[in-house]
């Protein structure tokens, strides 16, 4: 099995596994339009959770199309001379995937850890409910960070291999 027939299986079991998440985050979404006029009376708008609910989902499966695509791509430039070797692109696409893997467990959890939000002023808010979104935004950061430079971290990881 080549190298871009793995990767492709990989990136078609992320999208699977993001495409289950986007649906476990159905019922927490289902539980929040039910309780709207319950918030409404502490002046949220409807509006606000209709656009918040929506963007999940379309962000949820916008991603899985995207990676559905990817893994496609992959498939299509099969390289005969690179099955031996492990070349800098083939870092770089490694280092992509790594940081594509941190983008979707962060957007697959981020719903779920911004739950606190809807719920009531009366409840005391303490910095477990803000520091695990925080880690999630930072691991998104860190993944959108691996896919646009994988360039100077491959590059940095020859370095600290000592074959510069």
């Amino acid at each position: 099995m080549l190298k871009q027939q793995i990767t492709a299986i990989a990136l078609k079991l992320l999208s699977i596994w993001l495409l289950i998440h986007v649906i476990l985050n159905l019922p927490s979404v289902i539980i929040l339009l039910a309780n709207l006029e319950q918030h409404e009376n502490q002046g949220i708008s409807t509006v606000w959770y209709i656009v918040i609910i929506s963007s999940i989902l379309i962000i949820g499966l916008a991603s899985v199309h995207l990676i559905n695509k990817a893994a496609n791509s992959v498939l299509s430039q099969e390289n005969e001379h690179a099955k031996y070797s492990l070349s800098e692109d083939t870092q770089k696409l490694f280092l992509q995937i790594a940081g594509l893997y941190f983008i979707v467990t962060a957007i697959a959890y981020l719903p779920r850890s911004l739950l606190f939000l809807t719920h009531s002023i009366d409840i005391s808010l303490s910095w477990d409910n803000f520091l695990y979104p925080a880690g999630l935004f930072f691991q998104l950061g860190i993944g959108l960070w691996l896919i646009g430079s994988s360039s100077f971290w491959a590059k940095t990881l020859h370095k600290l291999r000592g074959r510069a």
